[in-house]
Formats: C-alpha cells, structure tokens, sequence
C-alpha cells in the first residue's frame, strides 16, 4: 500500500488515507470493531492529526475495549485541539469511566463547570457523568476492591446510569452480581437496550450456563459464550444485503437511514433475531425509510410489492420498536 522513493522515504499512494478511511468506518458500522481498529490505525499513522480519522479510531479501539490506547488518543486531541473539543471531552470522559479512573472525571469536570464553559446541550450529560463518578468514589469496598454489594446494582438508577454501570462490568468480577443481572434479563421492565448490554456483558465472561431472556414479548434460553457478537448473525447480515439489494437505485442517505433503523432494532431484539424473510424484511425497512425523508414516489412503489403478511407486520413492529426511547450516551 506504500512505496518507497530513491532517498528510502515511504511514499503513501494516492487516495490510501481515504480508502483506509471509509473501509475502517464501514467495518465499524458492520460490528467488525477488530477490523476498523487495523485499518483505522493505518489511516492515523498517515495523518494523525486528521479529526474524522482521530475520531473512528477512538471509537474503535472503544469498542475493542483497548481504552488505554483510546485514552492516549484522546488526550493527543485534546493537547493539539483536533475535532469538536466538547465531544472529543465526552468521550475522554466514558474512557475513563471504562478505566475505574473516577477522579480523573470528577477533577476534569469540577474544571469544566468552574469555568462555565460547559455548552448548554452537554449540562445534563455532564452532571450524570459527575454525580455517578463521585458515587462510585464514595462507595464502600471489600478487600478485594470490588464495590460492597449490599445494594442492587441497577435498580433504582437512571437509564443513563444502568448502561455506564453495565459497560464497566466487562472487565469487572461479575460473581457478586450474576443473579441480579440474570434476574434483569427476565424483567420486562428493564429497558432492552440494557437488556442487550447485559447479554454481551455474560458473553464476553464466557458465561456457559443456559439463561432465561425475556424481552419485547420474546423469550428463549440461551448460553451467551456461544453468542455471535451483536450485527455478526446469519440473519442480520442477510437482512443488510436483502436491503441494500431493494434500496440499490435510491440515495445513500436513503440506504444509510433504513440501516440505522434496521441496526437499531437489531441491537434492542439481541439476542434475539428477527426471523422473518430477508426480501420482506427489506421492504419493510425500505418503506418505513422512504416515509420519514418523504420520498413519496418509492414510498408507493414498496407499498404496492408489500403482501398482506410478512411485511406489513414487520412495518407495524418497526412502529413498536420506535417508540422505545433511544438511550444518549
């Protein structure tokens, strides 16, 4: 992917940054965090102080849960002023979270506020951050570090706080807490997007043991090492491709949108997927798209392949999943 020229200096090829670039981030929007992080890290290395790059590897390397490596970048940020500072800051801020380092967040914010520089749009978001780092410092402890499970862990707590707790697990002892998230699982009540979360919390601690899920009226057991990660199902991808077929003709920001949509739905049903037809499935999505950027013309034109089976109770379950809250982290 590089060259060399007569003085040895390595001569990158016209257009590889922007190649590297766009396969990182759509290997990232894939669920493929491994693959984004290696080519991510190679469109860095040629332009480190690029915001959009900068920005792609950190969330990569977020969700490869490298946040060591995240944090130098961030920090890199920050010092040279590369991207959005306040959102650059954000995620700063969740690294640290995922590292224990709470009063790094809490000094770091203190300064923020004092300064009255915190914009209007990040208050709210900010003060959770704050109030939930200075709980976990005032916790108590047992010997072994872990927090003193004399009190629920997510009961009782925002769902902003549920999904900051549950992230932290990974690379926390789960002992103590199992039959509380275990419980979670079944409890209809509990949002699904934490539902999901907990899921992947007992996959990545290889939890073997059969678990009862119940979640937007849908309930199996699984065993959650033997999981596929979140959007790396059979059905999932089938699904994409079943969409990006039907949707080939139309705008990207058109395909762009009914697969957020779909991606969405699929991280709130896991691990659960939907097991309708793919082509039905994409006609589904394609039209609940085509109606929200009012495109009327393709809007008609998927309303009249639609049978009256399969895809019309796709479209109304879309309508069910879109009025759950969407969680902002």
């Amino acid at each position: 992917m590089t060259n060399q020229d007569e003085f040895g200096k390595v001569i990158a090829f016209p257009g590889l940054k922007d190649r590297l670039f766009e396969k990182g981030v759509e290997a990232l929007e894939e669920g493929d965090a491994h693959a984004a992080c290696d080519l991510l890290s190679q469109a860095y290395e040629l332009e480190s102080l690029n915001p959009e790059i900068s920005t792609a590897l950190v969330l990569a390397l977020y969700e490869c849960k490298e946040y060591e490596e995240a944090q130098g970048i961030c920090r890199e940020m920050l010092l040279e002023g590369v991207g959005d500072y306040f959102e650059t800051v954000d995620m700063y801020l969740m690294i640290l979270i995922q590292l224990h380092e709470h009063q790094d967040v809490v000094d770091t914010l203190h300064a923020l506020f004092d300064e009255k520089e915190v914009p209007f749009e990040k208050e709210e978001h900010f003060r959770k951050l704050l109030q939930f780092s200075e709980k976990m410092l005032n916790a108590p402890v047992d010997e072994a570090g872990e927090e003193a499970h004399g009190s629920p862990l997510l009961e009782g707590k925002s769902l902003e706080e549920q999904i900051i707790i549950t992230a932290g697990l990974v690379q926390r002892n789960i002992r103590p807490y199992r039959q509380e998230l275990e419980n979670s699982l079944q409890d209809e009540d509990m949002h699904p997007f934490v539902q999901t979360m907990i899921v992947n919390v007992l996959r990545e601690h290889g939890v073997a043991s059969e678990i009862l899920v119940k979640k937007l009226g849908r309930e199996g057991f699984v065993q959650p090492e033997n999981l596929p990660e979140v959007f790396t199902s059979d059905a999932f991808r089938e699904a994409v491709l079943s969409l990006e077929e039907l949707l080939l003709q139309d705008s990207p920001s058109l395909i762009r949108h009914a697969e957020e949509v779909l991606k969405r739905h699929a991280f709130l049903l896991y691990p659960f997927d939907m097991e309708w037809d793919p082509d039905d499935i994409a006609l589904a999505y394609g039209h609940y798209a085509a109606g929200i950027l009012g495109d009327e013309d393709l809007e008609k034109d998927l309303q009249e392949k639609m049978d009256e089976g399969e895809s019309k109770t796709i479209l109304a379950f879309i309508h069910e999943l879109e009025e759950i809250s969407s969680p902002n982290i």
